[in-house]
């Protein structure tokens, strides 16, 4: 039996309804992601450095890094061991790490700045 148009359109409302529901629940757990731990890497990504950049200084400060969760991380498909930092744990890396290479210098300073 066919729904009267009444009951359509109550139908129609209730799936809008849900369907703003599960929008905002979705966006809840996005920013409640990016508050979360992550990789050296996909923090200094995340504060403006460059690809290149970035994979450098995390190849010096994962050395020097501690307290991490241990997981894994999707590349290609397949899973690959990671650690996974807090944003105050790797600017307390940042803190401590005195590169050499004048580029990392420029990005460490701004990435300090930018969390004062």
């Amino acid at each position: 039996m066919r729904p009267t148009v009444t009951e359509a359109r109550i139908k129609r409302h209730m799936r809008r309804l849900q369907r703003q529901a599960d929008t905002a629940t979705r966006n809840a757990a996005k920013a409640a992601h990016r508050a979360e731990r992550h990789t050296i890497a996909s923090h200094l990504r995340a504060m403006g450095v460059d690809e290149a950049t970035a994979a450098g200084m995390t190849a010096t400060l994962r050395k020097k890094a501690t307290g991490g969760v241990k997981g894994f991380a999707k590349k290609n498909g397949s899973r690959r061991a990671c650690v996974r930092y807090t944003r105050n744990q790797i600017l307390g890396l940042l803190n401590g790490y005195k590169p050499r290479k004048a580029e990392f210098k420029i990005a460490r300073t701004q990435l300090l700045a930018l969390a004062a």
